[in-house]
Parts: C-alpha cells; structure tokens; sequence
C-alpha cells in the first residue's frame, strides 16, 4: 500500500553523505557551496508491504469489548460515541470490520473497501503518467483523468480498461504474477463492455467509450504483445473519431482526449504507412479558427494525406512516360508546398511558451539535476510528436524532390509554376535541426547517456515522457540522418523505457529498426545538387 509516513527531503548526495540538505531546487545550496554536482531528489511515491498482526495487542482487545458493549445497546457514560461509529456517521458506511451481534446475515463489506493490489496499482499508474501543468497543450498528459474516473468510473468499459492498465503497469516494475493475472482479468473484461457500448448508437459516442478504447491501446503498448508495430485497436480509435466529429461540439472531456489521441496514436500511423487511421474526419479539417492542439492535429493530417500519394505513385510511377510522371511529381510538389507553409504559420502562431520548449538547453549547459526539476516536462514531449511528424513530411518531400529533379526539363509549359528551389534544397538542414531537438528533449525530460555508454534515468522522470517520446525517438532512429551519438541517445533511451520503465513496446521497436543506407550519403551522391541551377 502506499507508504504514509514521511520520506526523506534531502537529495541524493546530501542523503549518502548523512548531513541536513534545506531542499532547495533543482539543486541543493549545500551542494553547491562545496561545488558537488546535486543529482536531484528522490521519488516520493513509495510502497511498503503490509502485514496483518496475527495475535491482536491489549489496546485491540478493549476496543472490541467496547464495540461490543456498544453494539448491546450500551452507551458511553461521557455520551460520546466510540471511533468506528463515528466514521460511520460520517461517511454513511459502517466500515467496522468486526463482526457484530446480529441474527441475520453477515454484513457484506462496504464498497469503499477494495483490494489493496488495486488501490497500489491505481496509485502508481496515476503517478507515472498524469502529468498536470497550467500551460502546455492538452493541459498536461492525462491531466483530465483524476476527474473523469471519478465522474465516469462507474462505467465497467472505463473502470476495467483504465485497472488494466494501472495493473499492468505496476507488474512491469514489480514483476508480481499476480499483478499480471489481474491486468489480463480487467483487458479482457474491458473489451467485453466496450463491445457491448459500440453497438449502441447512444453510448458509442460518449467519452467514457472513447476513453476506454485509447486505454485499451496503451494496454497494448505497455504489453508490447502486439503483431508488428500497428497497434490493433488503431482503426477502431479512428472510426470513434470519426463517428464524434468536432471535438469542441461533443461533450466535456472531448478536446482532451483528442489531443491525447493524437499523440497516441497519428504519428505511429504515419511513421508505419497507415496514413488511413491518421487522417481526421472533414469536420475537423474544415474547423474555423482552432487552437493550436487542433491546429497540429489537422496539419498532421495533411502530412498523412501527403505521404499516402508519394507512396502511390512510387508504386506507379514506372506506368507513367517521363512528361506524365514529371507533371505528376509536380502536383505532388505544389501540395507538398502548401503543407510546408502550413507549418511555418503553425510555427509562426505558436504561443511564447511554447517556443521556448523549442531550444531545450543541451548537456554542456545545465546540470541533470536542473533538467529532471523542470516545471513542464511535458510540452517539449508534445511538441517532439509534431517534430516527428514533420520528419517523416519532409523525408517524403525530399524523395519527390529528387525523382523530379531529372524530369523538370520535361514540362514545358510557361503558365505552369515554378516553386522557389531553396524550399526544397534545405530539407537535410530542416530534418537535422528537428531531430537536434527531438533528442535534446529526450536528453531534457528523460535522461542521458553516461560515459559508460548507459542510460541513466532523470529522477523525477515519469512514464508519461518515454511514453509519449517512443514515436519520436524511432523516427530519429530510422530517419538516416542522425549523428552517431544521437542514434546511441534514442537507442539506449528506448532500451531503458521497455525494460526500466515498463513500456514493451519501446523494446519491440529497438528490435524492430528498420536498417537502411544513411540518408546524408544519400544526399552527398544526389543528383539533385547538381541541377538546382538548370531547374532555377
């Protein structure tokens, strides 16, 4: 059970030399008066077992005598009522746990009690990955979940989906079979309901199903027992989406749990060439003036839409003769182009705090201690997402540009337009400086390679980030552009979320990478360099 005692304050260093640290953040004054680096703080969730007293101590036994002679009909002399009687009163629900005279059936014990597995696991899924902040998109990672599963938790699709996942989370640390037993027990239980509420037209739309199916999903992440890198409950996720429409139209928690959606589940879908589940439906692309969560979602969508016909017409381009096919590349282009100014205003309009999460500071300019004390984590995570999604944009964008390149002599037509060359000779610096700042958010909220060729967790850094960073940290691994050492950074950080922190599925895409020639040789041996100039 949760331990309710008061832990440590002190950091790491002050803790193992024994001397009083005052607790300062991020770094203590004691270890910076003495110039020592201060490795942050522990966690403050911690578990200790509980046991039942077998021989019950002479305190207990005056207690029972006193409920008993309560429990006659026998009242204090003082008039005041004895402890558990209280609670009773105060709660509505006698929950004494010792058994009373009476001629009828044993009282069954009341629903506030509940197994203490659960309320650990519960506990620990709560800790690791809400992650409340007043400014950052989607108002923190799950930050909406605490009151959604005390409004909604009534709802067994939600209530079994959201035990699964708390289950299952605390096994992946734990490793106690029985943790394991009970995930797999509320999954399945969890799917029952969910199927029975999608086959009324009334509760399909409403939140709690929605929620339970993305719950579901990251059942399947943490797990990591999927079949390939598609997560199965992907095309059903996009069939609530678009069964609900506009997000801000539907109800209180829509908003929210879209942006979580998106994060959970567009950028997988692009990144594995499923750009079906990653487009929104129409009433959200032709939504006016949305917000900037709304706004990332609905130019991701675009990419996703982009990518689908780039990936068509390299499995038919060979149909085509060369003034086809360059006329083809060619409209593919124009719209790859509308895309990119897309995101430049996305870019533009972007709030100030939110830029800032745009320069994270590197290794060489803070201490870890300063970086794991962070007062928002979590944007920088959300906005890696977007990142990623561009990366994948213009990796596509590129291969266009270089198939189009040879074949632009071709068109000869005056009224047809010419896009500025610059826009698409800059795509390697582009995609180099986004995944710079993938992996100095990874190095931010998560943690870092030690010279021991290790990685080595931030202390305060929550499930949530390597959760949110899987997609992220794959595509800089399989994007060809990398430098070696930001390939090490995302290798070991995946390592470390599927076998320390307990998400499976980092390690199915560590074992899953996809080996092909760096694109930076690809770019040196390009013709495209060499015929910038005839096509400008």
């Amino acid at each position: 059970m949760v331990f309710p005692g008061r832990l440590s304050t002190g950091c790491y260093v002050c803790r193992r030399r024994k001397v009083k640290c005052d607790g300062a953040r991020p770094a203590c004054r004691r270890c910076v008066t003495h110039g020592r680096q201060c490795t942050g703080y522990p966690d403050a969730f911690a578990f200790r077992e509980y046991k039942a007293t077998k021989k019950p101590q002479a305190g207990k036994a005056a207690a029972r005598k006193r409920t008993k002679k309560t429990t006659d009909g026998e009242q204090p002399a003082n008039g005041s009522t004895s402890p558990s009687a209280a609670v009773s009163d105060q709660y509505g629900t006698d929950t004494r746990l010792i058994p009373t005279k009476s001629p009828s059936t044993p009282p069954s014990p009341p629903a506030a009690i509940t197994p203490c597995l659960e309320w650990q696991s519960l506990c620990y899924f709560f800790h690791q990955h809400v992650l409340p902040t007043e400014k950052s998109p989607c108002e923190g990672h799950l930050a909406f979940l605490p009151e959604l599963y005390q409004e909604k938790g009534n709802d067994p699709s939600l209530r079994h989906a959201i035990l699964s996942v708390s289950y299952l989370s605390l096994f992946n640390t734990a490793r106690v079979n029985e943790l394991y037993v009970n995930a797999r027990k509320h999954y399945g239980v969890a799917l029952k309901s969910l199927t029975a509420s999608l086959s009324n037209r009334e509760t399909s739309t409403q939140d709690e199903t929605f929620a339970a199916a993305l719950f579901l999903s990251m059942f399947m992440d943490l797990s990591g027992e999927r079949q390939g890198a598609v997560n199965p409950h992907i095309p059903g996720i996009c069939s609530l989406m678009h069964l609900r429409g506009r997000p801000e139209r539907s109800s209180k928690y829509a908003r929210k749990l879209f942006g979580w959606a998106f994060t959970q589940i567009q950028i997988q879908a692009v990144a594995n060439n499923q750009f079906a589940y990653a487009c929104l439906p129409a009433s959200i692309n032709m939504v006016y003036n949305p917000d900037y969560v709304l706004r990332s979602g609905i130019i991701t969508s675009m990419i996703s839409e982009f990518c689908q016909g780039a990936s068509e017409f390299r499995r038919t381009e060979h149909n085509y003769p060369p003034t086809a096919r360059a006329r083809l590349l060619h409209s593919i282009l124009g719209r790859a182009y509308f895309i990119m100014e897309q995101i430049n205003i996305w870019d533009e309009a972007v709030p100030k705090h939110w830029k800032r999460q745009f320069v994270v500071p590197g290794m060489g300019h803070v201490n870890h201690a300063e970086q794991a004390a962070s007062p928002d984590p979590w944007t920088p995570c959300f906005l890696a997402v977007v990142q990623a999604a561009q990366i994948l944009y213009l990796l596509h964008v590129f291969e266009c540009w270089e198939k189009f390149v040879p074949f632009a002599s071709a068109i000869n037509d005056e009224h047809i337009e010419h896009y500025p060359v610059e826009t698409f000779s800059g795509i390697d610096d582009r995609i180099r400086s986004l995944i710079e700042v993938i992996c100095d958010t990874v190095t931010y909220t998560l943690g870092h390679v030690t010279p021991n060729h290790e990685f080595q967790l931030h202390p305060h850094s929550k499930l949530a980030n390597g959760y949110t960073l899987l997609w992220p940290m794959w595509v800089v691994v399989n994007s060809g552009l990398a430098t070696a050492d930001q390939l090490t950074l995302c290798r070991l950080a995946l390592q470390c979320v599927g076998s320390t922190m307990g998400c499976r599925v980092a390690s199915v895409l560590c074992a899953d990478g996809r080996p092909e020639e760096p694109r930076s040789s690809i770019l040196e041996q390009s013709s495209m360099t060499r015929s910038l100039t005839a096509v400008q």
